[in-house]
C-alpha cells in the first residue's frame, strides 16, 4: 500500500488520518483495527521490519554475535519472528 495513491474518500474509508468510518476496517490475524496498518508502523519498527529480513540470512548489525546485539533489538526479532511464523 503507498498512502500517495489514496483519494480522499479511500483516505476516509480505510483511516489514514483519523477512525475509519467503517466498523472493524482492517483485520490483522485476530485482531481489528480502525486506522490504516501503515499508519501504525513507527519509523523504529519500519527499521526494525527493514533489519529483519537481513536477521533471517544471518547478518547482524554488529557482525559479530548474539552478546554483542542490544537485547531490544533481539527481542524485536523474536517477536516480528513469531507474527511471520503465526501467519505463514
Amino acid at each position: 500500500m503507498n498512502c500517495r495513491d489514496c483519494h480522499k474518500e479511500q483516505r476516509e474509508e480505510r483511516g489514514c488520518e483519523k477512525d475509519s468510518v467503517i466498523p472493524g476496517r482492517w483485520k490483522i490475524g485476530d485482531d481489528f483495527y480502525q486506522r490504516c496498518p501503515i499508519k501504525l508502523i513507527t519509523e523504529d519498527t519500519n527499521e526494525y521490519l527493514f533489519a529483519y529480513q537481513f536477521y533471517k540470512e544471518g547478518f547482524l548489525p554488529n557482525g559479530k554475535g548474539w552478546a554483542n546485539e542490544s537485547m531490544k533489538f533481539i527481542q524485536a526479532m523474536k517477536i516480528i519472528s513469531s507474527e511471520v511464523n503465526k501467519n505463514e
